[in-house]
């Protein structure tokens, strides 16, 4: 792990629980408004594409969308994945399972993704560099 990559999990992990739920707040949401109207980062639309979510049938487009409201109705922020790590029925299924779970525990989950994007964000930079 870089210094900056541990200065930035530091800085994560020192914050109050509001701080950690401002950052989730701002990720979009998988497979939302933004990827079908282009407004992603490229870095966020490369993942997620790669991860499938640019080409869902309707029916799973549909149950995304719903489950995708469920959670940001529960939680408050949405819900938080590394695309890059996944595919898009490894994301359904997470998403139907942490739907159901408890505030803090997704809180935390939710930061825990955020560092594997950065992580491997971070990754491609060094990478890109070299």
């Amino acid at each position: 792990m870089s210094a900056l990559e541990a200065a930035f999990q530091e800085f994560i992990d020192a914050l109050p629980d509001s701080g950690k739920e401002g950052i989730l707040r701002c990720h979009p949401d998988l497979a939302g408004r933004d990827l079908h109207r282009g407004t992603l980062t490229p870095e966020s639309h490369e993942e997620q594409g790669g991860a499938g979510l640019d080409s869902l049938d309707p029916s799973e487009a549909s149950l995304m969308a719903q489950l995708n409201q469920r959670y940001k109705r529960r939680f408050g922020f949405p819900f938080i994945i590394c695309a890059k790590m996944n595919d898009k029925g490894s994301i359904l299924q997470q998403l139907k399972e942490r739907v159901n779970k408890d505030h803090a525990e997704e809180r935390a989950h939710g930061i825990e993704e955020v560092k594997k994007i950065c992580h491997l964000r971070l990754q491609a930079l060094t990478v890109h560099k070299l």
